[in-house]
């Protein structure tokens, strides 16, 4: 591996955020350690990267190079019998679901993409649609593994000190090489999923809470052009493992995951293409007023969905987020405690409309608590807002997240750091005395 590495151009998911660094891609262990023992013989400090999923700049390094985790992507082993499947930091999602479906599991915790790395997922300690029931990915994980910065390789176990300050620690100075995560056994590769609207805030946030116990999965898309009466008004998806009827198909290999991705009947790039001259404008509005008509119109219905499908559908729209280029886009999670959910997300609403900047898509989810050291989740509610940028919008923007945290601080709400890109949480909290 070269000492001196290409300067690269390099981008959080989101494309608002770049760096020009130096980017090392290890393929082996002994890549690994001379990639680390080069950067400290030079006095650099490297941020690692996984599959660049992060919407922000949480793996980008202005003031030095960056490591690209995704050469170890191999599987050590698999236990049937405990479900514990041992694999490098740079597999991904998808090819550790391709790998555990033709076996009966599934990963206990995915992320609305399959691009995203083992090692990436447990750094940011991510989290599903199925948050209230399954947690984060850190409550499934039995060990890690990491290099220290001798060049060994230590193993961390479960329920150790040294673990908890793996989960989460997604600017960690010894990188993740190895995850033992207990998959989930499954029954069948499909889900029974269950959409219906609500009219308001108040109602979606009521369906979300009267769900968490009886579904596996619960998840709100919420139309934020909305004001008045309507303010939060949402259509919700839940869903629980559909129970194989003899003689159907249990949904157990890729093939079948794969073949239950529909996309509507317009080619993907027509999609792509409606989707770019519409994610920054006005457009945006009459394209949520029509999803949440559809859903009305159709009232309260069940269909059968494949895992793949229901978790990873925008996977199948390749680029999609390239859409809003050239500004970009910003994500911003609201995590919200239940008690202060209801008086918190409509001000998070009505900020969107006093400052002239409305979320293209928002996506609402109930949590549970982690009481992990740096767990970023509680009991209560997230709302993750997309807002395209642009030259119009920019200074705006920028504002209406300092606003956010502003709100997220003074009712006991957290941040997401996969998704945030300009947040100063932290430094408002540093500023008042307190923990955000």
């Amino acid at each position: 591996m070269s000492a001196l590495p290409a300067r690269e151009r390099v981008e959080g998911f989101g494309l608002y955020n770049v760096s020009v660094s130096p980017v090392l891609r290890p393929a082996s262990l002994d890549d690994l350690r001379a990639a680390l023992a080069a950067c400290t013989a030079r006095g650099e400090a490297p941020v690692l990267r996984g599959a660049g999923r992060s919407y922000g700049d949480a793996s980008l390094n202005p003031a030095g190079p960056v490591i690209v985790m995704t050469g170890l992507n191999a599987i050590a082993g698999f236990d049937e019998t405990t479900g514990v499947v041992r694999a490098g930091a740079g597999l991904t999602l998808g090819a550790l679901w391709e790998f555990a479906i033709p076996r009966g599991f599934w990963p206990p915790v995915v992320t609305g993409t399959m691009h995203v790395t083992l090692g990436g997922a447990v750094a940011m300690n991510v989290h599903g649609k199925n948050g209230w029931k399954k947690g984060t990915i850190g409550d499934h994980v039995e060990s890690v593994s990491v290099m220290k910065s001798d060049g060994r390789v230590e193993e961390i176990s479960r329920g150790t000190r040294a673990f908890d300050d793996v989960a989460g620690n997604w600017r960690r100075a010894d990188p993740i090489v190895e995850v033992a995560l207990k998959l989930k056994k499954v029954a069948s590769g499909y889900l029974d999923v269950e959409a219906f609207v609500t009219p308001n805030l108040s109602a979606t946030l009521a369906a979300l809470d009267a769900a968490k116990d009886d579904w596996d999965y619960v998840v709100g898309w919420m139309d934020c052009w909305t004001t008045g009466k309507s303010l939060g008004r949402s259509v919700v998806h839940v869903a629980n493992e559909h129970a194989v009827q003899e003689g159907e198909p249990r949904g157990w290999s890729v093939a079948e995951q794969l073949a239950d991705i529909h996309m509507g009947p317009l080619p993907a790039p027509i999609l792509l293409l409606g989707l770019r001259l519409s994610a920054s404008g006005p457009q945006m509005r009459f394209l949520n007023i029509a999803k949440y008509a559809s859903a009305a119109v159709r009232g309260r219905h069940r269909y059968r969905q494949s895992l793949v499908a229901y978790s990873f559908l925008l996977d199948y729209l390749p680029g999609w987020n390239e859409a809003y280029r050239p500004g970009g886009f910003i994500q911003y999670q609201l995590f919200v405690p239940r008690e202060a959910a209801e008086a918190a997300l409509v001000r998070a609403l009505r900020l969107q409309h006093e400052r002239g900047v409305v979320s293209a898509l928002a996506v609402l989810k109930r949590h549970r608590d982690d009481p992990s050291p740096r767990g970023y989740a509680l009991d209560g509610f997230s709302l993750a807002l997309d807002f395209p940028v642009t030259r119009g919008n920019a200074s705006r923007l920028a504002g209406l997240c300092r606003a956010f945290d502003a709100l997220l601080l003074e009712c006991g709400g957290r941040a997401y750091k996969a998704k945030d890109c300009v947040g100063s949480i932290e430094r408002l909290a540093g500023a008042r005395g307190a923990r955000p």
